[in-house]
């Protein structure tokens, strides 16, 4: 047990630090270790809480945005890691009783979200070397859809509602099981289009053309990894200078329209 959740965390510590933004989706991320760690709703409620979305790369998350191993009191956890005076959980979900807005942790910085619209939860890391993506601005209850809208193009092979993020590689292979440089053109697949991240997919090599829905500007990539939390299954994860072809990293997510090109 022990040393699937040392695994697990570790994973997590590894991947955040080279993350822009992640937030755990409302359900458990396939492989969470229930008999390790604590209930995900439980982890989901407090990170939300807490708005760990906004602390990556900072003292703070270290030491509040991990999960606990179960068993574990979160009371036990530095002042600045507790929940904020009149918040609480209802099904995992965070209530908050003051103006209906979460404003986190008093006493910790926080860091400007990409949009003033709450951010729509996305899942935790598995055991694997994959990239945390940052997800897309959109409500909890709003549901992105990944249709063509009715005044779209015509194009029927074009995938919509999704948006891409950003990731450093850090020497680390993907999924695919090949390592690249962040100024290689390299994307990484949201899970469910991927499959299994401990295989490679039959998606491994090909190729995607992005377009950015704001500017217009247009990318080619080749995909080398799966994206265990990316927006939906139209969102891509890309390196940085995939990224930085579609816009400035500033950015943080952009959304996106692509199609596969082989």
């Amino acid at each position: 047990m022990f040393s699937t959740f040392a695994t697990l965390v570790l994973s997590l510590i590894a991947t955040s630090v080279v993350s822009a933004l992640v937030v755990p989706r409302a359900t458990a991320p396939q492989g969470w270790d229930t008999s390790a760690l604590e209930p995900y709703d439980t982890y989901h409620c407090r990170y939300v809480a807490l708005q760990c979305q906004t602390q990556h790369n900072t003292e703070f998350f270290s030491d509040c945005c991990h999960p606990l191993a179960a068993g574990e009191s979160a009371s036990a956890l530095p002042a600045q890691c507790q929940m904020p005076s009149g918040d609480s959980c209802s099904n995992g979900e965070l209530v908050s009783n003051d103006d209906g807005c979460d404003d986190g942790p008093s006493s910790t910085p926080t860091a400007s979200p990409a949009s003033s619209t709450p951010v729509q939860p996305a899942p935790l890391p598995t055991t694997s070397n994959t990239p945390i993506a940052v997800p897309a601005p959109t409500t909890t209850s709003e549901a992105v859809s990944t249709t063509a809208p009715s005044t779209g193009s015509s194009d029927s092979s074009l995938n919509y509602g999704g948006y891409a993020t950003y990731f450093y590689q850090e020497g680390n292979p993907g999924a695919c099981g090949t390592v690249h440089s962040d100024s290689d053109f390299i994307c990484a697949m949201d899970q469910s289009r991927y499959g299994n991240s401990g295989n490679a997919s039959p998606l491994c090599g090909q190729q995607v053309q992005i377009t950015n829905q704001i500017n217009g500007n247009t990318v080619v990539v080749t995909i080398a990894d799966d994206c265990p939390t990316c927006q939906n299954e139209n969102s891509i994860d890309l390196s940085v200078a995939a990224f930085q072809a579609l816009d400035n990293l500033s950015v943080g997510d952009l959304p996106i329209t692509w199609k596969f090109l082989n």
